[in-house]
């Protein structure tokens, strides 16, 4: 990949890749300018339709310019005669324009590298131009004859012209500026755990923590450019082609996963992945690489629970998709959101043979003070029906009498919708009712403890221990 393996070359003959564009003058042939590479840069391919070539906010473009120089005829005849002498040819100047606007200027060489830094926000398209100016200079000498017999010019006049052509050739790639930055919501769940909501401005590899990391939905791979697989040689009477002692090698990343992941299950939770579904795209015919064939979740936050009192926010580095660029996250840009334990209680106010009126409560462990699943995200599950407390944080329903007890769980949904956020909690309550049923109950209560309990005299006659009866010690 090394530009200074590019061959040498001289005026008589142009060297380029197979698939550039070439410009003709007057007197400059087979000229052009070619972007080699852009360095760091990903080629993005999240979609069939989306592929950005992302680039980091600094870095190089590479480039390389020929051209030949087709000298005229020196011509005479009787009268007249005309010679020319190449007197000078150069890539005068290579430049570089972002959205045109020259950044940078190189004097001329047949390779050239520039650096620059893109302005603005990340994820905003650019085009990046290479420009090159070369120039040919020439003296031609006319001589005409004056005075001449039959047979000789006997006296020249001569005059000398210094004709000259520049010619200027460029070359474009359209990228979109990659500057990863995240933002969201962090807490602290109550057992000391730490929640967190990171969302991102551009695609990402994840982020990480120093007891595990989640991972994107990316996977890389390095592919040289075919149009620099062979270079061309032109000459005023021919053409030849050879293998390419230069190759620049693009990396893109591509969907391998249908969603994001964590690298360890004992330290991180996944709560939650928002994003959107995307159709993956299908890779080129000549990279062998498996690949998705169903929809994926490209997603713009991911929301984790992490085993640790250790770390926090300031922990926390994104990964982005173009080499080098990380993105450590900013306590300022995250929103700190307090998370409660909370208290649900069940109280059965009526009971029937056929039905049971449960009252639920809901409060704050720490306040006290009421939820209202109305007004926020969350809701009571009892017995399988899902149901919402009121303002004062109770709900009462008359449900169907169950065989055993009246469940109820409080389910908070995502805590970083609302605050503060709070962890579930549950309660069962056992109905009173029948003189028949409460001795159904003890009946059931009392087959496991006679069990126990003549296993236990069966232990004491074999081992003669003289614990039976239970209550000889009361």
């Amino acid at each position: 990949m090394d530009l200074r393996d590019f061959p040498e070359t001289d005026a008589s003959r142009s060297i380029h890749p197979s698939d550039v564009e070439l410009r003709e003058g007057v007197f400059i042939k087979d000229a052009y300018t070619a972007v080699f590479a852009v360095q760091p840069s990903t080629r993005a391919r999240v979609s069939p339709e989306m592929q950005p070539l992302y680039v980091a906010r600094n870095g190089t473009v590479l480039g390389t310019t020929d051209y030949r120089i087709a000298v005229p005829q020196d011509e005479e005849d009787g009268s007249s005669r005309v010679e020319w002498e190449l007197v000078r040819h150069d890539i005068v100047e290579t430049r570089l324009l972002i959205d045109d606007t020259v950044i940078s200027t190189n004097s001329g060489d047949h390779t050239h590298a520039h650096a620059y830094e893109l302005e603005g926000l990340g994820g905003q398209p650019h085009t990046l131009t290479l420009e090159s100016d070369i120039v040919v200079g020439f003296q031609k000498q006319t001589a005409v004859c004056t005075q001449s017999n039959n047979s000789e010019c006997l006296r020249w006049s001569s005059s000398v012209a210094y004709p000259t052509e520049t010619v200027t050739v460029r070359d474009r790639v359209a990228v979109v500026a990659y500057d990863l930055e995240v933002s969201g919501f962090t807490a602290r769940y109550p057992d000391g755990d730490l929640g967190l909501v990171v969302y991102k401005n551009q695609p990402w590899l994840g982020y990480s923590l120093p007891n595990g990391e989640v991972r994107g939905v990316w996977r890389f791979y390095a592919a040289r450019d075919s149009g620099w697989d062979t270079l061309v040689t032109s000459t005023a009477g021919r053409t030849t082609t050879q293998h390419s002692p230069i190759h620049p090698l693009q990396v893109n990343a591509y969907p391998i996963e249908s969603g994001p992941t964590v690298s360890s299950s004992q330290n991180l939770t996944l709560l939650e992945v928002a994003g959107r579904e995307t159709q993956p795209p299908a890779l080129p015919a000549n990279v062998e690489l498996d690949s998705l064939t169903t929809p994926y979740t490209a997603s713009f936050s991911i929301a984790t629970r992490a085993e640790t009192a250790v770390f926090g926010i300031e922990d926390v580095t994104a990964a982005g998709l173009v080499q080098g660029v990380q993105a450590p996250a900013d306590p300022d840009s995250f929103s700190s959101i307090q998370i409660h334990r909370s208290n649900l209680s069940l109280q059965a106010l009526d009971v029937t043979d056929e039905t049971v009126t449960v009252r639920v409560t809901l409060r704050d462990q720490q306040t006290g003070e009421p939820i209202n699943t109305t007004g926020r995200e969350g809701f009571i599950v009892l017995q399988d029906q899902r149901i919402n407390t009121s303002g004062d944080g109770t709900v009462t329903r008359t449900i169907a009498r169950p065989v055993g007890g009246v469940s109820a769980r409080y389910e908070p949904g995502r805590w970083w919708f609302s605050t503060p956020g709070y962890v579930g909690d549950s309660d069962i309550v056992y109905p009173r009712g029948t003189v028949l049923q409460l001795l159904s109950s003890l009946y059931q209560l009392a087959i496991p403890i006679a069990v126990f309990l003549f296993g236990v005299f069966i232990v004491d006659r074999i081992t003669g221990w003289r614990v039976w009866p239970p209550w000889r010690w009361l």
